[in-house]
């Protein structure tokens, strides 16, 4: 990342508000252009094209094996025990007509329904607060640790799952005065809304209670941080509101609440969901 190609990649984090400090802290670095820089370099320490293929690194292609990850930001992907599993790679130039965010694929080791980034950074504060943030990317992690929000940790490019509920619950467990919380932050449109109602389903699964925040004017945390500094962040976070009222707000907002008729579907649509609330007294 401090070489001379790197300077875009620097500058792009740097416009994003983080600095030299930051980019160490959470290992990030840069994946040089050309087809063979990694597999010369790891090649030369001993190791095999089918070794490199089988973590990762390196493609398979019609022409031979090349270089995964090209011209790219990277972020290492650690997990619990900072074992590096696999990376999440950034878009930089033009020329790149790859997707804007490029993780390992499926290794014996890396598994995107499981792994969580930023895992290895967070763990202890998550054990000692009981409490997760859910973000939707590297940059948004960074962006939330260093706003004091250290409970922070993301997706590897795919939804939130069964699977991830099972790591973080094994980290939730612990006595406690107040239950445990998993705060979402998802964006405020559709997709955002699709994924909400998606973990929603899960809920009952988690050995916490369920919020969600949004940002304001459908900001997300990195560039809330970079726009209005460390205190919006916590302070988005602070106005969480429980995933089930998310759910009936959402399915309330699907009616026209003039007419009696209409209300009385908007009702209808989100009594299951206050049904389904185990509090009696918050029933």
């Amino acid at each position: 990342l401090a070489s001379s190609e790197a300077k875009q990649a620097r500058e792009t984090l740097i416009s994003r508000g983080f600095d030299a400090e930051s980019m160490e802290n959470f290992g990030v670095g840069y994946a040089p252009k050309g087809w063979s820089n990694l597999a010369e370099h790891l090649k030369s320490k001993g190791f095999s094209e089918d070794e490199l293929v089988v973590a990762g690194l390196l493609t398979k292609g019609d022409r031979g094996v090349y270089d995964r990850f090209r011209g790219r930001l990277i972020w290492p992907i650690r997990d619990a025990n900072n074992q590096v599993l696999g990376f999440g790679a950034r878009h930089l130039y033009e020329d790149d007509k790859g997707p804007k965010y490029l993780n390992t694929s499926e290794t014996p080791v890396y598994h995107k329904s499981r792994v969580l980034y930023g895992l290895d950074l967070a763990k202890k504060a998550i054990a000692k607060r009981r409490q997760v943030v859910v973000v939707e990317g590297y940059t948004d992690v960074m962006a939330c640790h260093l706003a004091g929000v250290d409970t922070a940790v993301a997706t590897c490019g795919t939804a939130f799952g069964e699977e991830h509920i099972k790591v973080l619950n094994r980290l939730l467990i612990g006595a406690g005065d107040s239950p445990a919380e998993v705060i979402f932050t998802f964006d405020p449109d559709a997709a955002g809304t699709k994924a909400a109602l998606r973990v929603y389903g899960d809920s009952e699964k988690f050995n916490a209670l369920t919020f969600v925040a949004t940002g304001p004017d459908g900001l997300d945390p990195s560039d809330l941080r970079q726009q209005r500094g460390d205190k919006a962040v916590v302070e988005m976070l602070d106005r969480k509101i429980p995933l089930f009222e998310f759910v009936i707000r959402h399915r309330i907002e699907q009616f026209d609440l003039v007419q009696l008729e209409s209300r009385i579907a908007a009702a209808r649509a989100a009594a299951p969901v206050v049904a389904e609330i185990t509090d009696p007294a918050l029933r």
